[in-house]
């Protein structure tokens, strides 16, 4: 079962899930409705089979929690995966541009991914069958992933 963020007194964050599993955390509890649709979108299997292997955390303590803050409290645990998704406010709506972190030492800049496409970033960076630059250097002009044509 997965545990909640804590927020201690000198600011660090802990209690994330340890897990291979790419974690896909909501820090956004404005809209229950879109928090589920863009959560179903994410797990749902494509045409093809495919599917993200994810670890929802669906807890209030990470409310407003920045992809920095997350990014680092990941880091800190025992077993994380190559990347972290994020379902923030933007991530709420219209197509669910969920925000996807890198977890390498590259540190590299965060990108959005429609949730429908999560299922190709988490398994294909995690298997390391393609690298980080095949989605970031494909997103559109408005900086969302949408999937290869």
């Amino acid at each position: 079962m997965a545990r909640s963020l804590r927020v201690w007194s000198d600011g660090k964050m802990t209690g994330l899930p340890s897990t291979e599993a790419s974690l896909l955390v909501r820090t956004d509890f404005t809209d229950s409705t879109a928090w589920e649709k863009t959560r179903a979108a994410s797990l749902a299997e494509n045409d093809d089979g495919f599917r993200a292997y994810l670890q929802v955390v669906d807890d209030p303590t990470f409310g407003e929690a920045t992809w920095q803050d997350l990014r680092r409290a990941t880091l800190a645990l025992e077993h994380c995966a190559s990347v972290l998704f994020i379902a923030d406010h933007a991530a709420l709506a219209g197509d669910h541009p969920i925000q996807v972190v890198d977890l390498s030492s590259a540190s590299r800049s965060p990108f959005r991914c429609l949730a429908r496409e999560v299922w190709g970033v988490d398994n294909n960076v995690n298997l390391a069958n393609m690298e980080w630059e095949d989605f970031s250097d494909n997103v559109e002009s408005d900086g969302v992933y949408r999937g290869f044509s």
